[in-house]
């Protein structure tokens, strides 16, 4: 979810844990940015436009901000239209009260969380329609130095961070976020969180009418008919859809398959839901935005342990590869291999503490390979082969 940032501190931090790597990749799958991948093997910076965004609704609009409206309407038709007339009289007005107010609450803190501007207060006084200026290396190593950014002209604070995607500082920076196609800060985080917490109990809701359903069939299947229009049929394979404003006969199978596809949609939108509410809840425990988490070091933010050697760090100077020079070499196919990888696994820059910096890297040697996920190693290695 996050994109390009320019910060005002270097990020070169270590992962010294498999659990720390897991949650990264898993965050990886909910959206992070494959842009910048691609971007990044064609060893190119992001792109920064002149004019900043003010919120998701802003162009340019993403992909998965469409996918997520798509999997809210095709859950709630399924919801309110097919499964809860199954279900007995009594339990489907409970079921229409309490996963209507859970989706009236969701769409609310949805809307709310891609519709506010994240942005620090002074760089909100400014207009948008001015376009911001390019930012020049030559002149300034950093986009914020001393609190102060050079592209919005305007002192933030602390935890403010310049999003290149949205070319603004935002305050109190967690991270950006595709789904919404907006940042998340202090502003908005917390509707963020609500829209998260909301969305996994009302795919809990589902999950749970669904089961009951199948279970339902296979002992009664009379149970699940006993809507007032089921009395005009008497084809036990034959079953209505959308009650009681738009009946729709439909067979057997049918129901099977639209009940087995939102089952199974359903439980790996709240496994991937679920373990981002958890991974917010964790960094809610330890006082931690996403972005310090991936940037500034997990390990700085808790207890060292005395036992058991400390992370070896090797500083490694930047080669420069070329496709015509290195096509009979190993790391040829290794490199192919891996950006096929990256590509399908959608791994950021960044994300597991791979810093670059004045054409110099800080990655884990090989001794400490067995303290994290084969993957880290991995991405550092494609970066060192891709990076000048």
């Amino acid at each position: 979810m996050t994109a390009l940032l320019f910060s005002d501190k270097k990020a070169s931090t270590a992962i010294s844990s498999p659990g720390t790597g897991w949650c990264c990749f898993m965050m990886d799958l909910c959206g992070w940015s494959q842009r910048q991948a691609v971007l990044e093997a064609r060893n190119k910076r992001a792109p920064v436009s002149n004019l900043s965004r003010v919120n998701g609704w802003s162009w340019p609009l993403h992909p998965f901000q469409a996918l997520a409206w798509t999997m809210v309407f095709i859950f709630s038709l399924a919801n309110f239209g097919v499964f809860i007339p199954f279900l007995p009289p009594n339990w489907n007005f409970i079921a229409y009260g309490v996963t209507g107010g859970l989706f009236l609450f969701h769409l609310v803190v949805h809307l709310t969380a891609v519709s506010i501007d994240p942005a620090e207060a002074t760089v909100r006084l400014r207009n948008y329609a001015e376009p911001l200026p390019i930012f020049d290396r030559t002149k300034h190593a950093h986009v914020i130095q001393n609190q102060y950014c050079h592209l919005c002209q305007v002192t933030v604070n602390k935890k403010a961070k310049h999003c290149s995607y949205c070319n603004k500082c935002v305050s109190n920076f967690d991270h950006h976020c595709k789904w919404l196609n907006n940042c998340v800060g202090s502003r908005n985080y917390w509707y963020f969180f609500s829209s998260l917490v909301s969305a996994s109990i009302s795919l809990l809701c589902l999950i749970t009418i669904l089961l009951f359903i199948f279970i339902q069939f296979f002992i009664n299947p009379a149970q699940l008919r006993t809507h007032p229009h089921y009395k005009n049929i008497s084809d036990a394979n034959t079953w209505l859809l959308f009650l009681p404003l738009f009946p729709v006969k439909t067979k057997t199978l049918g129901v099977l398959g639209i009940g087995l596809f939102v089952l199974l949609l359903s439980i790996f939108s709240l496994v991937m839901l679920g373990h981002l509410l958890i991974f917010h809840v964790y960094l809610m425990s330890k006082k931690l935005s996403t972005y310090e988490f991936l940037t500034q070091g997990h390990s700085q933010k808790t207890p060292k342990v005395s036992a058991g050697p400390e992370p070896l760090f090797i500083k490694v100077k930047m080669p420069q590869f070329s496709f015509e020079e290195n096509q009979h070499s190993p790391d040829w196919l290794f490199l192919v291999c891996l950006q096929i990888c990256e590509l399908i696994l959608n791994l950021p820059r960044g994300c597991y503490g791979l810093h670059v910096e004045e054409g110099h890297s800080h990655f884990p040697t090989l001794k400490n390979l067995k303290t994290i996920p084969i993957i880290v190693y991995i991405r550092a290695k494609l970066h060192l082969l891709y990076t000048k």
